[in-house]
């Protein structure tokens, strides 16, 4: 059997476990075998894997860390790089790359569903190019439909010192209220959401906040619970045992012809709603708990009545009192969380259509054919072959 060397950073949970899981799955299914090696790829340790495993070609999850890798490293072994910065050269490598500007278009349309007018962005102090690209699209995006937007500038800052806190206490004083905040990461939204605790900001109605990576520990443990862009992260490893295997000329790929670009871009599969950016237009506690209710049990088929029950009222009045609060019905609600889910499980293209509808509380596909229709105007078939990478 065929060896791929996969280098990474050990992790058990977040992106790199993730897109470590996508490229298992993909090499188990073209019978190629992927050997983790949890270290920094370095020429001397590199050498030693070679004669010990003689690999078809080697992966490296980069992450926005392992941006200073020398191109000599890997010898003449096809290599791929897995979010490497891009203004770093090494042209010798098949690079799979987040499409960050698409991403701060999501987070742009998702934070200006909320009603607000003025933006702001929140950078990981540094310069990383998938930051930028992040703000650069949401800034763009906002300001296009006639919004204000500020960002808050963290060039020369250390991560999380001192002075990182007290700026992003000052930035958040100095913003027009309410305001939607986009962070560029899951790690720096929870950094918000602590500073705007500690200067008395409502979240999510003075100040809604975003993340990336929907890193569920840090997400479901922050207060309130942090909405968060999920990046593709499983696809990202599937196209990287797909470019190794084509570069190097389809050797237990069933003949699959060799990689006809350098660079491939995944996407993002939604976002993951949680408190951070729903706020509720009224203090109504019950119409909180119906919210947390839907977030909970919509996969598993909940009805709206359900929801209606925990209102001491009738059923039109629940259902106006959920309006009021959330801005939209209690239906509109249970069909928002069923559609962010199944398109999340679409976009793996091995799965099931038969699995989506019963994971998302369908009684069968044709059921979930009907309404994906009905809220998105295309067929299933037509949106899985639109998100293919």
């Amino acid at each position: 059997m065929e060896t791929i060397l996969y280098f990474s950073t050990s992790s058990t949970r977040g992106g790199a476990h993730m897109t470590y899981v996508g490229a298992q799955a993909e090499a188990t299914k073209r019978g190629v075998h992927l050997q983790f090696v949890d270290r920094r790829p370095e020429p001397e340790l590199v050498r030693e894997l070679d004669r010990l495993w003689h690999p078809v070609g080697q992966i490296a999850y980069c992450g926005g860390v392992w941006n200073d890798i020398d191109e000599r490293t890997f010898g003449s072994t096809p290599v791929v790089l897995v979010d490497h910065d891009p203004n770093r050269p090494f042209p010798s490598a098949f690079s799979i790359l987040h499409d960050s500007a698409r991403t701060g278009r999501i987070a742009a349309k998702e934070l200006l569903s909320t009603g607000f007018r003025n933006f702001a962005y929140v950078a990981q102090p540094g310069i990383l190019h998938w930051s930028e690209e992040r703000a650069r699209a949401f800034e763009q995006t906002v300001r296009m439909h006639g919004a204000e937007f500020r960002k808050m500038e963290t060039h020369g800052l250390l991560k999380w010192d001192v002075a990182w806190t007290r700026k992003m206490r000052a930035f958040l004083r100095s913003l027009p209220r309410p305001c939607a905040l986009f962070a560029s990461c899951d790690m720096v939204a929870v950094e918000v959401l602590a500073a705007a605790r500690e200067i008395g900001l409502e979240v999510p109605g003075q100040l809604a906040v975003l993340g990336v990576d929907d890193n569920a520990e840090l997400c479901e443990n922050a207060v309130p619970t942090l909405s968060s862009i999920v990046p593709d992260f499983r696809r990202a490893g599937a196209m990287a045992v797909e470019a190794v295997i084509g570069m190097a000329g389809g050797r237990g790929s069933g003949g699959a012809a060799p990689a006809a670009h350098r660079v491939a871009l995944y996407g993002d599969l939604g976002v993951e709603r949680r408190a951070s950016t729903r706020p509720l237009a009224s203090h109504d506690a019950v119409a909180a708990k119906a919210l947390a209710l839907i977030r909970l049990k919509a996969r598993e088929g909940l009805r709206p009545a359900q929801v209606a029950a925990l209102f001491p009222c009738s059923r039109r009045m629940a259902d106006r009192r959920f309006r009021k609060a959330v801005g939209h019905s209690i239906g509109d609600e249970i069909h928002a969380v069923q559609l962010a889910e199944a398109q999340r499980l679409l976009a793996d293209p091995e799965r099931q259509l038969k699995v989506v509808s019963d994971f998302c509380g369908f009684g069968s596909p044709g059921s979930l054919r009907n309404f994906f229709r009905r809220e998105t105007g295309m067929s299933l078939s037509a949106w899985r072959h639109g998100h293919r990478p």
